[in-house]
C-alpha cells in the first residue's frame, strides 16, 4: 500500500522532533551532572583543606611541647591524663603534707589547773639548702605548746619552733622524724603566677588530713589585714584563689600543676557579717616565703 507523501513527511518530522527533545534532556541531564559534581567536589576539597590546617595546627603543637606553663597543651595534658593526671599529681605531693597541731593555754579552772584548746593547721616539708624543715603559718603554731607533726602515713612526730615571722604569717618548724619520713616540695616564684593558672591546695580543712582541692588563681597582689595574737596586721602580695580554702588548711601548700609551691593557704575571705565569702580564698606568695626562709631556720636545725 502506497502512502501519501504528506504522512511520510509528517513521520519524519515527529521523529525529528522527538529526537531533539531526548537530546536536550540528555545534555541537560550531563550538564545538570557536571554542575552538581564541580560543586561537590569543591565542597570535598574544601574540607579536605581545613582538615590539613587543623592536623598541622595540633601536630605544630604537641610537637613544641608545653614549653610555657600557661599554654593550653599542657593544661589538656594534666587534666585528660595524656602524660598527668590530678589524681597522680595528688599522689605525687600529699606525701609532702602534714598536720600540725598543739595546745593554746586558755585559762585555769576552779582549781587552778590550766586548760588548753587544741589547734590544727597544715604544713610541708622543705628542703633548704641541707635543712629538712616544716613550713608553716606562725598564726597556726601562735602561742601552742606541745606541737606536733603527722605525717601522711599516720606517724605522729613532737616538733619545736625554730623561727617565726608574725608579719609575714610564717612559721618554721623542726622534727627528729627518720629522713624517710621527708619528702620535700619545691619552691618556685610567684612572680611568675597570672590570673587564670590552675592551681590545688593541698591540707586538713576542718580535721579532714589529706584534703585536695582545686581551683584557679582569680587575682594577685591583695593586701590583707588580719588580726593575730590581738595585733593587726598587713599582709601584702597575696594570691587570691577560687580553691576552697577551710579553717585547717592553713600552713598548707598551694601548688601548680607541676607539684611546684607557688605558696601558703592562708585565710578564707570573710563578708561585712563575718561570714565565710565563697571562692575566695588567700594565700602567701612563695616570693615570700623564699625571703623569710633562710632566716627563720636558725642556727638549731638538727635536722638535715
Amino acid at each position: 500500500m502506497n502512502v501519501p507523501p504528506e504522512i511520510g513527511v509528517k513521520r519524519i518530522s515527529t521523529v525529528f522532533i522527538v529526537a531533539i527533545i531526548v537530546g536536550s534532556l540528555l545534555i541537560g541531564g550531563l550538564l545538570g551532572y557536571a554542575v552538581s559534581s564541580f560543586t561537590v567536589t569543591s565542597r570535598i576539597s574544601d574540607l579536605q583543606s581545613r582538615v590539613s590546617t587543623l592536623e598541622k595546627q595540633v601536630s605544630d603543637l604537641q610537637s613544641s611541647g608545653p614549653s610555657s606553663k600557661n599554654t593550653t597543651y599542657e593544661y589538656i595534658t594534666y587534666i585528660l591524663g595524656d602524660n598527668f593526671s590530678l589524681s597522680q599529681l595528688y599522689d605525687k605531693v600529699v606525701k609532702s603534707v602534714v598536720v600540725v597541731q598543739g595546745a593554746v593555754l586558755e585559762g585555769h579552772d576552779w582549781f587552778g589547773h590550766p586548760v588548753y584548746e587544741g589547734v590544727q593547721g597544715s604544713g610541708f616539708v622543705y628542703n633548704s639548702t641541707g635543712h629538712l624543715v616544716i613550713l608553716t603559718n606562725y598564726h597556726v603554731i601562735e602561742n601552742a605548746v606541745h606541737i606536733n607533726v603527722t605525717f601522711e602515713n599516720g606517724d605522729m612526730f613532737a616538733a619545736n619552733v625554730s623561727g617565726k615571722d608574725p608579719q609575714a604569717d610564717l612559721a618554721v618548724l623542726l622534727t627528729n622524724a627518720p629522713q624517710y619520713e621527708f619528702r620535700p616540695l619545691p619552691i618556685v616564684s610567684s612572680s611568675t603566677l597570672e590570673v587564670g593558672d590552675p592551681v590545688i591546695a593541698v591540707g586538713s580543712p576542718l580535721g579532714l588530713n589529706g584534703t585536695m582541692t582545686a581551683g584557679i588563681v582569680s587575682a594577685l597582689n591583695r593586701t590583707v589585714q588580719v588580726n593575730i595574737g590581738g595585733v593587726d596586721y598587713t599582709i601584702s602580695g597575696c594570691i587570691q584563689t577560687t580553691a576552697a580554702i577551710n579553717p585547717g588548711n592553713s600552713g598548707g601548700p598551694l601548688l601548680d600543676y607541676q607539684g611546684e609551691v607557688v605558696g601558703i593557704t592562708s585565710y578564707t575571705a570573710e563578708t561585712s557579717s563575718g561570714t565565710a565569702a565563697q571562692g575566695l580564698g588567700m594565700a602567701i606568695p612563695s616570693d615570700t616565703i623564699l625571703q623569710e626562709v633562710g632566716s627563720l631556720i636558725g642556727s638549731n636545725s638538727a635536722t638535715s
